[in-house]
């Protein structure tokens, strides 16, 4: 288990998960941001995009522990 330190939707997270751990299940599962879908899980649909960092990034793809100290945002930081 790994400790990531972030950013998300302008409020400082901090989760403890295993280190391969998908970005898009690891704002799903430890943080129950839910808006984050997963639609193929090979990063081709685009269902799972998020800002990181002002980045568009394909979170099913993305490794979470690569996103240590990162600004993330999700849809629920759009409404």
């Amino acid at each position: 288990m790994s400790r990531l330190d972030f950013v998300v939707n302008r409020e400082a997270a901090s989760v403890v998960i295993e280190p391969r751990t998908s970005l898009a299940d690891m704002l799903r599962d430890s943080l129950n941001l839910t808006g984050t879908h997963l639609g193929c899980e090979q990063g081709v649909c685009g269902a799972c995009t998020i800002m990181v960092d002002n980045v568009p990034t394909r979170s099913c793809i993305t490794n979470a522990m690569s996103c240590v100290g990162a600004d993330i945002m999700t849809i629920e930081a759009f409404d």
